[in-house]
């Protein structure tokens, strides 16, 4: 059994508000289409978010209808499920369309009892789960969902164990600390050999407990956090490649990632003393742009810089430019450095956990690194915080019932 598994084509998308970024999102799933079919898949699986928008126009419309046609001609069955991006309120989406259409298999929850050669119906109270079947394979999905929705829904096992499970949100252990959104934890999710994710726009794959969870990623650059190259001119000029961009090959539930050609997208910090120093290091990383690739570039500086120079130097070089002045303040001395030099690796692995907006729900991971690295001991569990010795929870006891309750912060947990 071999199958190819994409996610996140975003069809549709004028990404930077360009037309041409559209054709592009366009292209490189058409080239993940090809490269899956190169490889005679017996199905593939979409992830969600095949569009950018819920109610794509027409051209949009007619480039999903033209690259699934391939797939159709080659026989190769297509099961997909709705992402964040392509989901509505109503019970029809783009999706049933392509449906009708022959061209893919839409799973999930549905009013519909759904039968045929490589669909069933589960029930599920007033409605159906419309799962896929390929031999003895089966195919479990269902449309994103926030966590809440999902746990819930999940108390009552909608979705069974099974082989493959094609679901749309982040997975706390997959994505580790990457997580803007809401997420759900391995334990919330039903088992499987293989689970077809979707919503992380790079290509991860992880596993755990002898399943493997695979997130191909956006076929597309979709963010400059995604960049090709990165190139950092502070005071030398550092170089790094960015992740690479595809689907994935399984092949007896074991992922291969295969790579797709897309746009270049650069993403550039140049730190400068003034005008003269930013155009003398602009034209220093010209030689990393190609007449095809899109330059995202920020400038650091404490003077005021002319940008429409800058644009005017690097517009000739490149598809499409975009720069953006960051004043640094003369008041105080900024000394930029990379993470690593500056923190230790305790302190590194603290701050991604205090830069988190839900910081609340990792405290107590975060008072077992203090712990850990002060080596501290005999503590004492206060509401949801950790504070040393019984006679300081004592203490704390007695100043609650005079003082209205103050929040505790790091300093607390390393006193002593």
């Amino acid at each position: 059994m071999k199958f190819a598994h994409l996610a996140d084509a975003h069809l549709g998308y004028e990404q930077y508000h360009l037309p041409f970024r559209a054709e592009d999102f366009a292209k490189s799933f058409k080239f993940a289409v090809e490269k899956a079919i190169e490889e005679n898949v017996d199905f593939a699986i979409i992830s969600g978010d095949l569009f950018h928008r819920s109610n794509p126009n027409p051209k949009t419309i007619k480039q999903a209808i033209d690259i699934l046609s391939m797939l159709k001609r080659e026989n190769i069955p297509v099961f997909a499920i709705e992402g964040n991006h392509d989901k509505t309120v109503k019970d029809v989406s783009i999706y049933d369309l392509l449906e009708s259409l022959g061209l893919l298999y839409k799973l999930g929850l549905r009013r519909k009892f759904v039968e045929g050669e490589f669909v069933r119906s589960k029930p599920f109270g007033d409605y159906n789960l419309i799962y896929g079947v390929f031999e003895d394979f089966k195919i479990f999905g269902d449309t994103h969902r926030s966590s809440h929705q999902f746990k819930s829904l999940m108390e009552e096992r909608y979705i069974p164990n099974c082989d493959i499970a094609v679901l749309h949100l982040s997975v706390k252990e997959v994505v580790d600390l990457d997580v803007k959104d809401d997420y759900v934890t391995v334990g919330d999710l039903p088992k499987a050999k293989y689970y077809a994710l979707g919503h992380v726009h790079i290509p991860i794959k992880k596993n755990l407990n002898g399943s493997w969870f695979v997130y191909p990623g956006c076929p597309e650059r979709s963010d400059a956090r995604e960049y090709s190259i990165k190139i950092d001119y502070f005071d030398d000029l550092c170089v790094s490649e960015g992740c690479r961009k595809g689907l994935f090959i399984v092949e007896n539930f074991k992922p291969r990632f295969v790579e797709v050609s897309c746009r270049d997208l650069i993403s550039a910090n140049i730190l400068a003393r003034d005008q003269r120093d930013a155009v003398e290091k602009v034209k220093e990383i010209m030689d990393y742009l190609n007449p095809e690739s899109i330059l995202i570039l920020r400038i650091f500086s404490e003077s005021v810089i002319d940008l429409e120079e800058l644009i005017r130097i690097v517009e000739r070089r490149v598809k499409h430019v975009k720069i953006g002045l960051e004043r640094i303040s003369k008041e105080r001395e900024i000394k930029i450095e990379k993470p690593n030099e500056f923190f230790t690796e305790f302190e590194l692995n603290l701050l991604e956990f205090l830069k988190r907006p839900d910081f609340d729900n990792f405290i107590n991971t975060v008072v077992g690194l203090i712990e850990r690295e002060f080596k501290l001991k005999d503590f004492k569990v206060l509401d949801d915080f950790k504070v040393k010795s019984d006679s300081q929870a004592v203490k704390n006891e007695e100043k609650k019932k005079t003082v209205r309750k103050v929040r505790r912060t790091l300093f607390d947990f390393v006193e002593g």
